[in-house]
């Protein structure tokens, strides 16, 4: 072969050779877009299907235990619950403090971690349309049967309301009143407790000083602490001695505070602050037989996730209540629920416009701004805007547990008397070791170092305050019993006087109550005596 046909011939195959070098590669580029795309195209995600398949799995294994009747005193039944719903091993600090706060159970955990999962993968209309049905479509529904609402006719979101916690809920009925011209300050009043939450206190006050109220617009029914007894004088100025020997203390006291003109009662159903638990179905009857058209309002931050509620025989007009309380659900959400049947809800106008979970304003539902009216229900204060998907589906889960779904023969029912249970425990163990610290304790006369009722176990459930002894500070206490004994009780400053706050739930055992009590009293000794410290802490987030 001639150099010339040589170099043709290679000049020939190297371009051949060169083709399809470039065809094989534009072959390998055009391969790699097109995985690429079809990586791209992977199903859409349903919420909903996810929701049920974790609902549905949690359903399953708890099955296993069907034969616990869970009688209040079970222990082992209760202790079995107990360590199957909550992550113990992995607190550094075990918490009795459920009028504050408390652990969520494990399948809350497993909802909130699924669904903040759910939405860094997908944030579109249709992701959050499917959680928006799961929180407050389904998720409510299961909240109004939890709550013994079942058999009423209106739709889950005309009855209640998921807020951000009770503090939103209670602002909510003390911000909105003159608005709505239910209320006329000139003339009507508003009756308070003071023992109320703050929120439902303090705030009304500042309502009259700030919006110039009359005088006599807000009255007081009083506590006096540490005493199961008043004088008549007292009693006529509307007084109740912190430990009642009857309810009859109670609804006397509260007479002399009503009149035709009080608009609204408005009372912790449980005080947080001196542990009372008021027998609310007949102030209801007694408050009717006065004025049917008052607005009672019962702070249930208390009794939300303690008492069988039953708000369908229940003619109080409102409640609001926090999930990450006592029933041991998520994080900053709460609830506010308003009586229908009293059209309560157009009482009252949201101090907060926005949209619903839908994306949707008051005027697609009908309701012009132009005409200044708004839902007559209790979706006028679900109008927020965006809110934390995550803790709103994650209150259905909450409620699932509280109606047995999730684990057999669980009821509101026995829920209430397992924490009354544990109140008892508590007391008990009051009385054992309240002695080391005040020798001349004695249980006939409990109240005078115990606000808490213990004459008429009807009056409390299981939030107990006790004083603290002379010199040592409260805060102090609670500090000494976290760093000690890794346990979180709660220290509060109530007319005048210095407490500690011990509150369990059914997250806790029999156990936990007397540990909690033994060690506070031991941290308590152990600072009379100048062995542990006593500085200048008054906060309770020492």
């Amino acid at each position: 072969m001639s150099n010339l046909t040589r170099r043709n011939f290679l000049k020939s195959s190297l371009g051949a050779s060169g083709a399809l070098l470039l065809s094989s590669t534009a072959f390998a580029g055009e391969k790699e877009k097109k995985e690429k795309h079809k990586k791209l195209e992977k199903d859409p995600v349903y919420a909903l299907e996810e929701i049920d398949d974790l609902i549905n799995k949690l359903e399953k294994k708890g099955r296993k235990f069907r034969a616990d009747q869970l009688d209040a005193d079970n222990e082992a039944q209760w202790d079995r619950l107990v360590e199957y719903y909550f992550d113990r091993d992995d607190y550094s600090c075990l918490s009795v403090n459920s009028a504050n706060l408390c652990p969520s159970m494990k399948p809350v955990s497993k909802m909130v971690d699924l669904v903040q999962d759910m939405l860094k993968k997908d944030i579109s209309f249709p992701m959050r349309g499917e959680l928006a049905d799961a929180s407050l479509s389904r998720g409510l529904d299961s909240i109004k049967n939890w709550l013994g609402l079942g058999k009423q006719e209106y739709e889950a979101d005309y009855l209640m309301a998921l807020v951000a916690n009770s503090t939103q809920g209670n602002n909510f009925i003390n911000n909105g009143l003159m608005s709505s011209k239910f209320f006329n300050p000139e003339k009507d009043n508003v009756v308070v407790w003071d023992v109320n939450h703050p929120t439902n206190y303090q705030a009304w006050e500042y309502r009259k000083a700030t919006q110039g109220w009359s005088d006599d617009s807000i009255r007081i029914l009083r506590t006096k602490m540490f005493s199961n007894s008043v004088t008549s004088q007292e009693l006529e100025n509307g007084v109740l001695p912190s430990d009642p020997k009857s309810e009859d203390d109670i609804i006397k006291a509260l007479k002399q505070t009503v009149d035709k003109n009080t608009k609204i009662v408005t009372l912790s159903w449980q005080s947080n602050e001196c542990g009372m638990l008021l027998p609310m179905e007949r102030i209801v009857h007694e408050l009717r037989a006065i004025n049917k058209d008052m607005h009672i309002h019962a702070d249930s931050a208390q009794t939300f996730g303690v008492l069988d509620l039953k708000l369908g025989d229940l003619d109080v007009d409102s409640i609001t209540g926090s999930f990450h309380k006592w029933p041991c659900g998520p994080k900053m959400v709460g609830l506010l629920y308003m009586n229908n049947k009293s059209n309560a809800a157009e009482r009252f106008i949201p101090s907060e416009w926005g949209y619903d979970e839908h994306i949707k304003t008051p005027e697609d539902y009908g309701f012009m701004a132009k005409d200044g009216v708004i839902d007559p229900n209790a979706k006028r204060f679900s109008y927020l805007g965006q809110q934390n998907d995550a803790t709103l589906v994650a209150t259905w889960m909450t409620a699932l547990f509280h109606t047995g779904k999730l684990h057999p023969n669980v009821t509101p029912a026995k829920i209430e008397k397992r924490i009354h249970y544990l109140g008892t425990k508590t007391k008990e163990a009051l009385f054992k070791n309240l002695p080391r610290i005040y020798p001349d304790f004695n249980e006939k006369e409990a109240y005078k170092w115990i606000s808490t009722p213990t004459t008429d176990d009807n009056l409390r459930s299981s939030v107990f305050l006790f004083k603290c002894p002379q010199g040592v500070q409260a805060g102090n206490v609670i500090k000494n019993v976290y760093e000690k004994h890794q346990l979180a009780i709660a220290n509060l400053k109530v007319l005048g006087h210095d407490l500690i706050r011990i509150s369990p739930t059914f997250c806790n055992t029999a156990n936990d109550v007397t540990q909690v009590v033994e060690g506070t009293i031991d941290v308590i000794y152990n600072m009379q005596k100048g062995k542990l410290a006593n500085n200048t802490i008054y906060r309770s987030y020492a």
